[in-house]
């Protein structure tokens, strides 16, 4: 499995290994033969189910990209970073991923990623009594995928007797296309 994900990032997906035992008394000698097989590039990285998420969000995230060498670990950790946004349901490396051959192209692969979109959104809603305030109401909406940008947005609303409190909050993850985060609260 070591060899395979060492010739996997080279793009060499079709390695085939051969061991060769050869036994010598109460020792073995292991020659192992392996057949790289062809270096593959990616051709094309599509995205099915996102309805609600843009593609340049999920795009950003992956650590392959398109006419690059088809890296298996790059993948692997690609799939890793999409699932912890949040904004999908886990991928399933056999489920939600394929990966074929281009037709008609040498050495080229198409990767498509599956994926279900999950709702980002809270909402909240309290009231309760105290000391100080005396009667108060509590309304919050909070979203992670503010309009599938992967913004986070937040307004929040609380009123009393003697305060009222109000909030709103902007996070953008990759500001000015690169990732460093900005917010104004």
């Amino acid at each position: 499995e070591k060899i395979r994900e060492i010739y996997g990032t080279g793009g060499h997906f079709e390695m085939t290994p051969m061991p060769d035992y050869a036994f010598d008394g109460d020792k073995v000698n292991v020659t192992l033969r392996i057949n790289e097989g062809k270096q593959y590039f990616i051709n094309r990285i599509t995205f099915l189910g996102n309805t609600t998420t843009r593609d340049n969000v999920i795009r950003r995230e992956m650590r392959l990209y398109e006419n690059g060498v088809f890296n298996t670990e790059a993948l692997k950790f690609s799939v890793h970073r999409l699932n912890q946004l949040g904004y999908f349901k886990p991928l399933e490396d056999q489920k939600n991923i394929q990966i074929d051959k281009t037709p008609n192209v040498e050495n080229k692969v198409d990767v498509s990623l599956k994926l279900e979109e999950q709702n980002r959104n809270q909402l909240s809603f309290g009231a309760g009594v105290s000391q100080y305030d005396g009667v108060f109401g509590q309304l919050s909406f909070s979203t992670a995928n503010f309009m599938g940008r992967g913004e986070t947005f937040t307004i929040s609303l609380q009123s009393g007797a003697r305060a009222s409190d109000y909030q709103i909050a902007f996070t953008e993850p990759f500001l000015f296309d690169r990732p460093i985060t900005g917010s104004v609260d």
